[in-house]
């Protein structure tokens, strides 16, 4: 082989690693720093679109550069390769998130004790009526708190659901889209087949004061705003946080109740690097 092949080769080799480096490292550098609530400006998060996370921390006080993505598994792909800096969920998510992959943690709470709510049909005031009694009282209940309980061990063991037996007692059917694979708040479970989640669990007994019989719809989240809105469907079982309310219903066709959790936004972040 000639000296200038060899060179040639050699040449060819270094810009393919490069290419490789600029691939799996990203290419631009994030800090390196802990996150504190003093150093979050320019920081690069990724949220998703259109999630309560993504609303709230695009707001100008935060500084943040914003980068949204449609799929969990692209913006964990983006962190774990230092594309960004850290990615926002809710706490509750984020228990399940750091337990099942270890190599993250969570870096920073951005906001405490956000309140978040249910989103129902504009057209069904009677059952948003209906709702906001019922989850005013169920707060109190030890049954509640046993649930915040468990979603808060589920920072270390799966979650541990509690099948809640639907009663019906009416011909009334309370139809509520849910989404799949979201633990601790709404999954099936692959070996019964049933819904499970703090959720699932809390929307069962909301049925129950109604005599209704529950029926849950997976969909994804672009479905459920055209079901709800469209009044397919009662409500939605995906929880967004109340700052959210004058926008969702503005359309005049989706109305939010009361709060019915109180869920941190937290920053996860690569654990080694932090």
């Amino acid at each position: 082989m000639s000296e200038f092949r060899l060179k040639k080769l050699i040449i060819k080799d270094i810009c393919l690693l490069l290419l490789l480096c600029l691939l799996f490292t990203g290419c631009g550098k994030t800090s390196q720093e802990p996150l504190t609530a003093g150093n979050l400006a320019g920081r690069k998060v990724g949220v998703i679109i259109g999630y309560s996370s993504d609303y709230i921390l695009s707001k100008p006080e935060y500084g943040l550069d914003i980068y949204r993505y449609d799929y969990y598994a692209d913006m964990t792909l983006a962190l774990r390769f230092n594309r960004i800096d850290a990615i926002a969920t809710e706490m509750d998510e984020a228990y399940v998130f750091c337990r099942m992959q270890p190599e993250f943690k969570i870096g920073l709470v951005a906001e405490e004790q956000l309140e978040y709510a249910y989103m129902f049909n504009a057209d069904r005031p009677e059952l948003l009526e209906q709702f906001n009694q019922f989850i005013r009282d169920f707060k109190k209940t030890e049954e509640y708190a046993d649930m915040l309980r468990r979603v808060e061990a589920s920072a270390d063991a799966p979650f541990q659901a509690k099948k809640i037996e639907n009663t019906v007692t009416t011909d009334r059917v309370l139809k509520v889209a849910a989404f799949d694979g979201w633990e601790p708040i709404s999954y099936i479970n692959a070996a019964t087949g049933e819904w499970e989640g703090c959720d699932v669990e809390l929307i069962t007994y909301f049925a129950n004061s109604l005599g209704a019989e529950l029926e849950l719809i997976d969909m994804s989240w672009e479905q459920m705003i055209i079901e709800l809105s469209s009044g397919l469907v009662d409500l939605m079982l995906c929880p967004d946080s109340l700052m959210l309310a004058k926008d969702l219903e503005m359309s005049g066709n989706i109305v939010m109740s009361d709060w019915v959790f109180l869920k941190d936004i937290v920053l996860i972040v690569n654990k080694e690097e932090n």
